[in-house]
This record gives C-alpha cells, structure tokens and sequence, in this order.
C-alpha cells in the first residue's frame, strides 16, 4: 500500500494573514458560489471578495493569483471530501452500512461539482494537471483500500480479492447519472451490485 499523500501548501502568509482565524476558508466558499452564479468565465477576485465580505487585498494575502485561488479550491472541497470518506469508512459499523454513507457522500460530492470539476481543475494547474490530480486521487485509493482491508479482516468480503483493484472499482462507483432517478434507489442499487461482487 502506498503511504498516503499529503498536499498542505507551504507558502508564506502574512501576520495579519495568520491573525484572522477561517478567512481562507470563507474566501474558498465564497469562490464556489461565485462558480455556481457567474461560472469559471465570469470569476473574478473582486467578485469572490464582495461575497467573502473582505477587501480585494485581503484575498491576495492567501492566493497569489486567480489560478492559485482555483488550486486551493479544488484542494479544499476534495480533502473535505476525503475527511468524511476517511471517517465512514473506519466508523465501527458494517461494511455494508459504512459502504451505503459512502456512497451518499460521494454522490453529495459530485452534485457540489457537476458541471465544474474539469473546468477548474484544467484552470487551476493547466500544465501539471495530470500528476496533480493524481496525487489528489492517490488519497482516496489510500482511503478505499483501508475501507476494503477492513472488510476482508472482519470475513465480510473474500478473501481472495485484491483490496487494491477493488478499491479502485469502487472509486468509480458513486458518479450521479445523467439520468434522473430516486436517490436512495440508486444507491441501494449500487451498494446491492457492488456487495454481490465482493461479499464473503
């Protein structure tokens, strides 16, 4: 299993940066409102600092640029992500119970980004995008694979699989379909195919 990756931006910020306790993260969601009215064409830092309710230069305190701001947003959102991934999936309950909030949560995840994720992943590092997201993605392969270990330790899935291909497998389940359907359905459905494939 590979260690797990840490991206933690080390960059200088000011004392008066330091001073203010959560303005990055009012300045990350104010970001992402900002992508849902205007889209990625119509963001600008002065905009972002209107809903964050902070001067222009307040956001230049922790973002160099437009494109770092982008960075750090996707960032943000995915380690949250991953946050309550990582606590579902070691809760003390059934795998297949921890399997059904995983899923829920993923699928929250995906609604917050429908329609943005590639665009402002493709802004945010246009030349390293690929090794970027890979090592955003490395982390909930990390996740999954602790996720599918702990099933086959406790005789709730086979022994004989791979927790590394199953992890992956799984981390392609959980994508919201084009299509319309009742989400607690869908979900049942998907742990239902996915528990056929790897139950004991």
């Amino acid at each position: 299993m590979h260690k797990p990756c840490t991206y933690a931006r080390v960059k200088h910020v000011t004392t008066e940066a330091r001073s203010v306790p959560n303005k990055r993260d009012i300045i990350l969601e104010a970001t992402i409102r900002v992508l849902r009215e205007r889209g990625l064409s119509g963001l600008k830092v002065e905009e972002v600092a209107k809903q964050a309710e902070v001067g222009k230069g307040t956001v230049y305190l922790y973002f160099e640029d437009k494109q770092d701001l982008l960075k750090a947003l996707v960032e943000y959102h995915t380690q949250r992500f991953y946050a309550d991934a990582a606590a579902i999936t070691a809760a003390d309950r059934p795998f297949r119970e921890r399997l059904e909030r995983l899923l829920e949560r993923r699928l929250d995840f995906v609604e917050e980004w429908r329609g943005l994720w590639s665009a402002v992943a493709r802004e945010a590092a246009p030349q390293g995008k690929k090794a970027w997201l890979t090592g955003l993605h490395r982390n909930y392969q990390d996740i999954l694979e602790r996720f599918v270990a702990s099933g086959i330790a406790s005789g709730e899935l086979r022994s004989d699989l791979d927790a590394s291909l199953t992890a992956a497998a799984l981390a392609a389940f959980g994508c919201n379909p084009q299509l319309d359907f009742p989400r607690e359905a869908y979900v049942r459905q998907l742990v239902e195919v996915f528990m056929k494939g790897v139950r004991a």
